[in-house]
């Protein structure tokens, strides 16, 4: 504690003297094998310790994280943007802003966003820019924040098209990935057949600047059929699925793992107007201390260890259905509706601005005043994770797992497709991640998959396992690992192999 406290004055001494910029300080993270510390006893002998990679060295995977809000100056990117690189995640989503970007009519000002978007692309992350919301100050322009109207009218949507084809203009040769208008099912005046029309003029105007981009669509609170399914009609009557990559839904369910019935009747449905289209899970995430905003972050059980319970969960979960994956959200957002949010909460309990809101749902744990107090658990389990769920590990969909244990459980099955390598994930699915870490027996029976080497890995700590060989038999043919310790955060058993790049002795 000394050292780091030594370090931190040094570095801002440096600063005010002008010896050091802020892009030139290095983020305070811990590499030690007790960054993360629970009270999880597996009974195994620990072996080592997961190795973060940068998103360099990760590369495109299917994994994203959130950075959003900060057109509507809820953080303060240059305070927190340090930490980004190092978590090991290249897609980031930001939103672009369109009331920011022009307050005053046909004059856009990207100075801001300019030092977000170059930012990333000069630390090896890649932008999904999103065009919402509105901009008030064209008549029907809708509004600049969530759960707001579309434009409407013909003065409000030829502004529209201006300042998408202006923020098109402008990137075309830094960004790809571009997201429609978020959460636009929030808002009850916007109905299917109005997004369809916003999405399908935004796209196109995307596409004429870049041939070559990236778009999702809809970008739902929820896997909303009922709202989707005319949307679709409307893109698939008109000849226009063909602009869109990707579906976007949200999911927010206090249990992570019941979402995926309605997620796969949402897939199933999309597949039918536009087989080509991939859906993504494009915002999830738990908090890490209650308060009140909805169920997920209501709980009494809301905790730091919990986030990172949850949000593991939600992730190898997405990633085990094939599906992409985006965490909400990188930094802890500091929302300017006090009232809208703490009407049933202690205010000495959240609040120490009277005019601020802190929403605890980053990785990085900020203040009122968006200054970065600490690097929060989750965001160590996002790098385990991410080191390990980069583009070189694919879900093997549909395999045969017999499972005997007293929790409810989830399973996945992944492959390394350069060597063939199987990754098992599994977690005690019953309820919402809890605080205590108590393990339970499970019993996995297997066929066709072999592990030559095999370690048990806690994804929250990142703590490497060895695991004894005669947990692990081959029995009529089949793989069966026997008295695995099982609890409700996922454990991967894999070759040691898999994990020698990310393995610390």
């Amino acid at each position: 504690m000394k050292t780091i406290a030594k370090t931190c004055l040094l570095s801002g001494a440096l600063l005010m003297q002008g010896s050091l910029s802020a892009d030139e300080l290095r983020p305070m993270i811990d590499h030690t094998h007790d960054r993360v510390q629970t009270t999880l006893n597996p009974g195994l002998k620990r072996i080592g310790t997961v190795k973060p990679r940068t998103a360099r060295e990760v590369g495109r995977s299917n994994i994203a994280i959130g950075c959003e809000m900060l057109p509507r100056d809820y953080g303060n990117f240059e305070n927190f943007k340090a930490w980004l690189a190092p978590l090991g995640i290249v897609r980031i989503r930001i939103h672009a802003g369109w009331a920011k970007c022009e307050t005053r009519p046909g004059t856009y000002d990207f100075a801001w966003l300019d030092r977000q978007v170059d930012y990333c692309c000069a630390n090896g992350l890649e932008v999904l820019l999103e065009t919402s919301y509105g901009n008030p100050i064209y008549p029907g322009g809708g509004g600049a924040s969530l759960s707001d109207g579309l434009p409407t009218g013909d003065t409000a949507l030829a502004a529209w098209d201006a300042w998408v084809n202006a923020l098109a203009a402008h990137y075309k040769d830094r960004v790809k990935d571009w997201s429609t208008w978020n959460e636009p099912d929030g808002c009850k005046k916007n109905t299917p057949a109005m997004l369809a029309d916003n999405n399908i003029r935004t796209a196109e105007i995307i596409k004429k600047h870049i041939p070559d981009a990236r778009i999702a669509g809809l970008v739902l609170c929820w896997p909303n059929v009922k709202y989707a399914e005319p949307y679709m009609k409307i893109l698939s009557d008109n000849g226009k699925t063909g602009l869109f990559t990707w579906m976007i839904y949200h999911d927010y369910s206090v249990n992570p793992d019941t979402c995926y019935p309605k997620v796969l009747t949402f897939a199933e449905m999309i597949r039918r107007y536009a087989p080509g289209i991939r859906i993504w899970q494009g915002e999830s995430g738990a908090t890490s201390s209650p308060h009140y905003s909805a169920p997920i972050s209501s709980g009494e059980w809301n905790s730091e260890l919990t986030q990172c319970k949850w949000n593991a969960r939600r992730l190898i979960g997405d990633l085990g259905h094939g599906i992409e994956s985006l965490i909400f959200t990188f930094y802890d957002p500091a929302y300017d509706q006090p009232k809208r949010y703490t009407k049933f909460v202690d205010p000495l309990w959240i609040r120490t601005r009277e005019d601020r809101f802190m929403k605890r749902m980053g990785l990085i744990k900020c203040d009122e005043d968006f200054n970065v107090l600490k690097v929060k658990p989750a965001y160590y389990t996002l790098q385990n994770i991410a080191s390990i769920f980069d583009s070189t590990l694919e879900p093997v969909i549909g395999f045969t797992c017999d499972v005997a244990c007293k929790k409810q459980t989830s399973v996945y099955l992944f492959r390394k497709r350069d060597n063939g390598s199987r990754l098992l994930a599994f977690w005690d699915c019953s309820s919402h991640p809890e605080n205590e870490n108590g393990t339970v027996a499970a019993r996995f029976t297997l066929g066709e998959v072999r592990f030559k080497d095999p370690v048990w890995i806690d994804t929250v700590t990142g703590a490497i396992y060895e695991l004894p060989p005669a947990r692990c038999a081959i029995e009529s043919g089949k793989t069966v690992l026997s008295d695995i310790p099982l609890y409700d955060a996922p454990t991967l058993i894999t070759d040691k192999s898999v994990v020698i790049n990310s393995y610390n002795r």
